[in-house]
């Protein structure tokens, strides 16, 4: 009877540092997903600025061009992604729109 008893205790202890082995690589996973979600979380945060100054970069050059009086290259990368220049250029449009002063 006494063996039994240790022989349980044993395979008891046994199951408890399985478990505790378990949690701890589930904790392990759930940290590098973490970190990978973080990781591409940076990465779509700097494409964005990336693409942000480049826009604003586009439109500073094309601002400076027509102060100058200088044609706007017209194979330049578009605007249209903002909605803006397409509707400044849309000759449908009469100055009479609600976005006139």
């Amino acid at each position: 009877m006494l063996e039994r008893l240790g022989t349980q205790k044993h395979e008891r202890a046994l199951g408890e540092q399985e478990l505790k082995h378990q949690k701890l690589e589930q904790k392990v996973i759930e940290r590098q997903h973490q970190r990978e979600q973080h990781q591409r979380e940076v990465e779509r945060e700097q494409r964005e600025r990336e693409q942000h100054e480049y826009r604003m970069l586009q439109m500073r050059m094309v601002m400076l061009q027509r102060s100058q009086g200088a044609p706007v290259m017209q194979n330049q990368p578009s605007f249209d992604g903002f909605g803006l220049l397409a509707e400044l250029n849309d000759p449908t449009l009469s100055s009479a729109s609600s976005y006139s002063t």
